[in-house]
């Protein structure tokens, strides 16, 4: 009997340090928080990503971004508005959803998570973009990527 086995192996990477998320959407550390892709090969990702508004008032949201357009990209980022209430929005593109307009005034956690397909070969990373400048800081530590090669080719 033929099986179709495969060995994945799930990388996580941790934010290293506090990373302050500007007003348009940027890697959160360049090279340290994100995977490198090879074009044509599909990985599935999930981050948590802890971060600090500075009141209530202040929106955040978090993607993923990638040195070109990707082939495919499909994912969810959620992020908290109040206590009780989040938003929950399609990644259909790199650097997509806009920010919010509202947090939870101190400790946050957004979710980004899906698959991608790069065009070209090159970095995948979490990017962040916040309604104000110097509002929304992500922390070192407390965040975390996971990602995993998911498309492999057929075995004779």
């Amino acid at each position: 009997m033929a099986t179709d086995n495969r060995f994945v192996v799930e990388r996580t990477n941790v934010l290293a340090s506090d990373v302050v998320v500007g007003t348009t959407y940027a890697a959160l550390d360049a090279g340290d928080f994100g995977f490198y892709g090879f074009a044509g090969q599909t990985y599935a990702f999930h981050a948590e990503v802890v971060y600090d508004a500075d009141g209530s008032t202040e929106g955040a949201a978090f993607s993923v971004t990638a040195s070109a357009a990707p082939t495919v990209i499909q994912g969810i980022s959620s992020f908290p508005t109040t206590a009780t209430a989040e938003t929950v929005t399609q990644i259909s593109a790199i650097n997509t959803p806009d920010h919010g307009t509202a947090s939870i005034d101190g400790l946050n956690t957004a979710v980004v998570h899906g698959v991608i397909t790069p065009s070209a070969d090159g970095m995948i990373e979490v990017s962040g973009v916040a309604e104000n400048a110097s509002k929304i800081t992500a922390k070192g530590g407390l965040s975390v990527l996971s990602w995993k090669r998911i498309d492999f080719p057929s075995q004779p």
